[in-house]
């Protein structure tokens, strides 16, 4: 989640039950914000103990298929059904669609990943949370605070889309009861071990060598920060990159056009720390790319990073480092209105200039085994896998806290004090098995693979 946030709270292990507020107190965004996560986490706990993992109610009408229900395959695409589905608790719905059109698919004919399988394929339901804020929603923004006014709250999104997983000809075809351990083995095998990231602040006795010690250590930052550490390429650790905010990737400028490498904006940002300046490393984002970002496959391209080379600020517009059109994983992303496109904002290799840990187009290396500073003292460390290499997912992320106070990061620790590793806080993704399909001999063989709720007794 990308928003303006101080800080993260909710963790079931501590198993609260309701956020109390108390008079005379100030109220912040993340208590607010937990009383939140504890509810949805009471209620989709309850439904997934009720329901399982994945389950839909069959339509009142015997004849109609029911919520997700796969039908009408023609070798190009096929129809998905309209009603209901709850996976791991999520309330999935569904107007009715078909395989190409669905709402947040943003799928491309023209890509071989997309297109049907010739062979037999697995059909299931990826259901993951989407940050929306009033750059993706404009009716977000209360207009009554004036053209220019604060935007207030933002929400989450359930995104479900509907995908495929070929399967070789000799396979056995997966029933309604092995279907979804079959699917779980198969993401399971793309991505562990997952990637873990520990966090602290510099120690007295690590200066880099060819550095004054300082007397000042821990956090050094101004401000209380919200560090976010995201996943750009996915991978390993020899291909894996990672770029990292100190606002929680927040800082996000609305496209209005692009013209070769100028950009035009809706706005420069609220103020110098919340726009863009010259030397800044932005990514180009729109509605398809945020969810076509989602994927099943470790090595997707995730597109490229820009470097800001000139900033016109009465005319709104930046001068990018390269051309988008030339990047072929995003050359019509931004160009369409309708998908609400934006510049976000990362923050390795600016402000100062040193771009020891900047990275390039591509984001900073992932580096194993050794601690990597960001910035004022805050620093990561990724962990080796022992056995296997570790699988960095794209858009996993990790959130770091960092307070001028105590002048530390918030980060849980060991009995002896050491950070402890932590797998990402997110993306969450849910998967539920919908049909079998097998194409041949100019017929296709159909087996539905949900489970009906009235199985559930």
């Amino acid at each position: 989640m990308h928003g303006d946030f101080s800080r993260v709270l909710f963790d079931p292990a501590r198993r609260f039950s309701a956020v109390l507020s108390q008079q005379g107190r100030v109220q912040l965004d993340a208590e607010i914000n937990e009383q939140t996560a504890i509810l949805l986490h009471y209620v989709r706990t309850l439904a997934t103990d009720l329901l399982g993992p994945a389950a839909y109610p069959p339509d009142p009408d015997e004849d109609a298929l029911g919520g997700f229900g796969v039908d009408g395959f023609d070798g190009d695409t096929f129809s998905v059904a309209p009603g209901r589905m709850y996976v791991d608790g999520i309330l999935c719905e569904c107007d009715g669609t078909d395989y190409w059109d669905q709402p947040d698919g943003h799928l491309d004919p023209e890509e071989e990943d997309d297109q049907l399988p010739s062979g037999p394929f697995l059909v299931y339901l990826r259901v993951w949370e989407r940050l929306i804020t009033a750059v993706e929603a404009p009716w977000i923004r209360e207009v009554a605070l004036g053209p220019g006014g604060p935007d207030t709250t933002a929400r989450t999104r359930v995104v479900w889309q509907v995908c495929r997983l070929p399967l070789e000809r000799d396979s056995s075809t997966p029933d309604m009861r092995s279907a979804a351990g079959f699917l779980r083995e198969r993401i399971r095998a793309d991505f562990e071990p997952r990637a873990l990231l520990a966090a602290r602040t510099q120690r007295p006795d690590e200066t880099p060598e060819g550095e004054v010690a300082s007397s000042s250590f821990g956090y050094r930052g101004p401000e209380n920060q919200l560090y976010r550490v995201e996943v750009h390429r996915g991978g390993t650790a020899d291909t894996a990159t990672f770029k990292w905010s100190r606002e929680n990737g927040s800082v996000v400028l609305p496209v209005r056009g692009i013209s070769g490498v100028e950009v035009e904006l809706e706005t420069l940002g609220r103020d110098d720390k919340l726009g863009v300046d010259v030397g800044d490393v932005v990514e180009l984002v729109d509605d398809a790319k945020a969810c076509r970002g989602a994927s099943d496959r470790p090595d997707t391209d995730c597109g490229r990073l820009y470097r800001v080379c000139s900033v016109d600020y009465a005319g709104y517009r930046v001068e990018l480092d390269a051309d988008p059109a030339d990047d072929p994983c995003q050359s019509r992303t931004g160009r369409r209105r309708g998908l609400h496109p934006f510049l976000r904002r990362w923050d390795q290799g600016s402000g100062d200039g040193d771009d020891a840990y900047g990275g390039g187009q591509a984001g900073v290396p992932v580096e194993e085994g050794r601690w990597l500073t960001l910035e004022e003292g805050v620093q990561i460390r990724f962990s080796r896998g022992q056995d296997w290499p570790r699988v960095y997912r794209r858009g996993d992320y990790w959130l770091i806290p960092a307070r001028v106070l105590t002048g530390g990061v918030e980060w849980p620790r060991d009995r002896e004090g050491e950070p402890l590793r932590r797998r990402p806080h997110g993306v969450a993704y849910h998967y539920a098995p919908l049909a079998y399909v097998d194409p041949h001999d100019g017929d296709f063989r159909l087996v539905d693979l949900r489970v009906p709720l009235r199985q559930r007794r």
